[in-house]
């Protein structure tokens, strides 16, 4: 039987960037299997000014998170017998 070792990437990257990690993950013997679409939620401090929503805007030290559209790549190879 067939046994596989999986991994997860998790991506906030630009396509061009992006290619040149899937090649990367090509070569090395992973297939991409499936991609999910998700919404990470994280401090104001760690964004680009341009990304923040304007209500965050007036509270530079605001706690709360914001969203901030991802995705999941899942890649899975076969392992050595």
């Amino acid at each position: 039987m067939q046994k596989w070792e999986y991994k997860v990437f998790a991506s906030h990257l630009d396509p061009a960037e992006l290619v040149v990690i899937l090649n990367e993950c090509g070569r090395e013997g992973w297939e991409l299997v499936a991609l999910a679409a998700v919404a990470d939620y994280l401090p104001p401090e760690v964004l680009p000014a341009e990304s923040i929503p304007l209500e965050f805007h007036d509270e530079p030290t605001s706690e709360e998170a914001v969203a901030v559209a991802a995705f999941r790549y899942i890649f899975k190879r076969p392992l050595p017998s």
